[in-house]
């Protein structure tokens, strides 16, 4: 799996993490970054950026603002972003706002959640009326 990941990141230079807390680093202070940040840490203060990666072995104690968090690893304070995805090992604590939310099953969020959406739009033909449905299933 690390090798895919290595192998996309060697194509695309724009998408290469800029910067890494490893797991044995300890960060006391708020952090301000461009780019990706990887976190397997611990940081106890507040997170400001572009795109940040939580790892499952990393910690934050603090707030998160970034444009986009992948969360597999654990938050205790407020998450405001515009792209947010909590994958199944990553839990947040505290109030999260997101315009663009997705979290997997097994994931824990405890806290006021606020998804925000900027430009929703109907595609025809996607949803059918309730009834049309029901008289489908049973006619099959």
């Amino acid at each position: 799996m690390l090798d895919k990941i290595t192998k996309r990141f060697r194509q695309d230079p724009q998408e290469a993490i800029s910067s890494i807390i490893g797991m044995e680093m300890s960060v006391d202070g708020d952090i301000s970054f461009k780019g990706k940040m990887k976190i397997d840490g611990k940081i106890l203060g507040n997170i400001r950026g572009e795109h940040l990666i939580l790892s499952n072995t990393g910690m934050i104690t603090g707030d998160v603002y970034t444009d986009t968090f992948i969360c597999q690893g654990q938050v205790d304070g407020n998450v405001k972003v515009k792209k947010l995805n909590v994958k199944k090992e990553g839990g947040i604590n505290g109030k999260v706002e997101a315009v663009e939310l997705s979290v997997e099953f097994g994931a824990s969020l405890n806290g006021e959640i606020k998804a925000r959406t900027q430009d929703l739009r109907l595609v025809q033909g996607a949803s059918q009326q309730p009834d049309q449905e029901f008289k489908d299933a049973s006619s099959g």
